[in-house]
């Protein structure tokens, strides 16, 4: 209930309150001061009114609050459905995340380093829905919560958005120097099979090792502690999620 107290509930209720009540007791003791009405029947009448008034009064209450009751709780459920969808769109952005810093290192080519990037564009785009989720709906969340999220979520903005800045910068040179060390690679190969004789030709790794020391990268898949994904992604994340673990908690509890 949102109610302090059964006054100001009545009072807020009171319309409903006189024609649940008031008015069918109203119309019995009319009926009962015509003159040449039987005086049993007219203490039929009293005793109807007087069974309206309490009768009807205590029905009356109990519908309007289990009316009032059934709309909380309705409000909670799609309150907690609310926080429920911020948390799977965060855990969606982490899932996706993950995966790009496991395949960049693996692959090991500015090929993969393109694909994933883009990945890691769309995972910028839904924490952008998240931060109007979160600006566009004013109940269902206290002002101090909504604020920490917005922050945390501004802050693992951001550093996507500086993976992707150093993405749009640095790929195309990356992707030519790729290309080119494919095609040396596939001369080679087939030069030393055409020639049948030695052992199979070695390559360096220039462009890996080019794009692994990307300021951005280095700090994106690197496992040390305090290394930037760390700091500016997961650390915010984590913040986020428990956050609203604990907002969604408070809605279900009531």
């Amino acid at each position: 209930m949102r109610h302090r107290g059964l006054l100001p509930w009545v009072a807020a209720h009171r319309l409903e309150l006189v024609l649940l009540v008031l008015l069918p007791a109203a119309g019995a003791v009319g009926v009962a001061q015509i003159p040449r009405l039987d005086p049993d029947v007219k203490r039929v009448l009293y005793a109807a009114a007087a069974t309206l008034v309490f009768g009807g009064l205590l029905g009356g209450l109990l519908k309007l609050l289990l009316d009032d009751a059934a709309l909380a709780r309705q409000q909670r459920e799609a309150d907690a459905t609310y926080v429920r969808n911020l948390l799977n769109d965060l855990k969606a952005v982490y899932d996706r995340v993950a995966r790009t810093r496991i395949l960049i290192p693996a692959h090991q080519s500015a090929k993969t380093y393109g694909e994933e990037m883009r990945d890691l564009i769309d995972s910028r785009v839904q924490l952008k829905n998240v931060q109007r989720a979160l600006e566009g709906r004013t109940e269902g969340m206290t002002k101090d919560t909504r604020e920490k999220v917005q922050t945390t979520v501004k802050a693992m903005e951001k550093y996507l958005d500086e993976l992707i800045v150093e993405f749009q910068r640095e790929y195309k040179r990356l992707s030519d120097g790729q290309r080119a060390h494919e095609e040396y690679v596939a001369a080679s190969l087939k030069a030393w099979a055409r020639d049948g004789s030695g052992a199979p030709p070695t390559f360096a790794t220039r462009v890996w090792d080019e794009l692994k020391n990307l300021e951005g990268v280095r700090g994106f898949i690197g496992e040390e502690k305090g290394s930037a994904y760390e700091t500016n992604f997961l650390i915010p994340l984590d913040a986020a999620s428990n956050i609203l673990r604990d907002e969604l908690a408070r809605i279900v509890e009531g």
